[in-house]
């Protein structure tokens, strides 16, 4: 078992912003005159991934029956925005040695009772522009119809239910389209929901596992940090002073990863992570950071702390580590 090490700077920052504040003004805007299409507006924006729900199917499905969901992240911003409409261009992206990704424009109207809410998608039809700039998020958005086909038919009707928003398409209309998509087919939204820091997102991918598959994607806090690791590494001794300091580290909280180099950019052998994970067992749901060992892939120790602290950080003597959502203080180099 790993070892658990003490936890360095468990206090949050004191006037940062909190790290709920999005998810509870919109909960809050939902039922205020604000009206449907302004409260989703303020909290569907951001990016999102569901490495939690994967790691819990791959611990609970060790024997590889199973299908285990898809990591996938989604990545949204408001590219458009009137009185009567909003447009997101969203980004879905399935992680690995070659990342795949499909880009939808998404266009949401209020209906005439002025509490529904129609989501029509659009694909791109020059993919690689599209992507290039969505990329650029300095970049403003120019619509053009030319560069996009409007898929009437996949069109998600929603609603709001206290604090939560829903939309589905009909399947057996939208299906109809799939033959003209090609493989972006696979990542085209039939399903979603958003409620808190949660959006629940079911694609035709998801269907191999079940009618009633879905996503459960986290929003995603992106914490900056440092990392200063001693050359001689766990064996170090007490004066040695070889450190070698990364000042520029970035990770999400949601299975971001970060290399340890050593100052010539050799790799050191271990990686940094960060995520959230609960304990079913405990009842407890945890922001934890691991050290990993490269060769084994295992995780040699990690800390942990509540989801909405502001830092976090470790000291194993010869590895000391901080990172919080603003740039953490660097310590001098030795």
């Amino acid at each position: 078992m790993p070892r658990l090490v003490m936890l360095l700077g468990l206090t949050v920052l004191a006037g940062c912003q909190s790290l709920g504040t999005g998810p509870q003004h919109a909960r809050s805007a939902a039922g205020s005159d604000a009206g449907a299409l302004a409260s989703l507006t303020a909290v569907l924006p951001g990016d999102y991934d569901n490495h939690e729900q994967v790691e819990r199917a791959r611990l609970a499905n060790k024997a590889g029956t199973g299908i285990a969901p898809m990591h996938v992240q989604h990545s949204m911003r408001v590219v458009e925005s009137g009185r009567d409409s909003v447009t997101w261009l969203w980004r879905l992206s399935v992680p690995g040695k070659t990342t795949s990704s499909s880009i939808w424009l998404l266009n949401a109207r209020v209906t005439a009772d002025g509490h529904h809410i129609r989501l029509v998608p659009s694909r791109p039809t020059d993919t690689a522009a599209a992507q290039a700039q969505f990329a650029d998020v300095a970049k403003p958005f120019h619509f053009e119809a030319a560069q996009w086909a409007e898929l009437e038919p996949c069109a998600q009707n929603g609603e709001w239910d206290g604090a939560k928003f829903s939309a589905a398409a009909n399947v057996d209309s939208c299906s109809a389209l799939l033959p003209g998509l090609g493989q972006d087919a696979a990542l085209l939204p039939l399903r979603m929901s958003i409620e808190g820091d949660m959006l629940r997102v079911a694609t035709f991918a998801d269907s191999s596992r079940g009618a009633d598959a879905i996503e459960e994607a986290r929003r995603v806090h992106w914490y900056d940090g440092w990392a200063a690791i001693n050359g001689g590494g766990p064996n170090a001794k007490s004066d040695n002073n070889d450190w070698h300091l990364q000042r520029d580290l970035r990770l999400s909280s949601e299975g971001g990863r970060a290399a340890l180099h050593w100052r010539d950019g050799a790799p050191s052998g271990y990686t940094l992570e960060l995520e959230r994970t609960s304990y079913p067992e405990r009842k407890l749901s945890v922001l934890q950071l691991n050290v990993i060992e490269d060769a084994s892939g295992r995780r040699i120790t990690y800390v942990w702390t509540d989801p909405g602290a502001g830092v976090i950080g470790l000291n194993l003597g010869w590895l000391q580590v901080g990172f919080g959502p603003v740039a953490a203080p660097v310590p001098a180099a030795k």
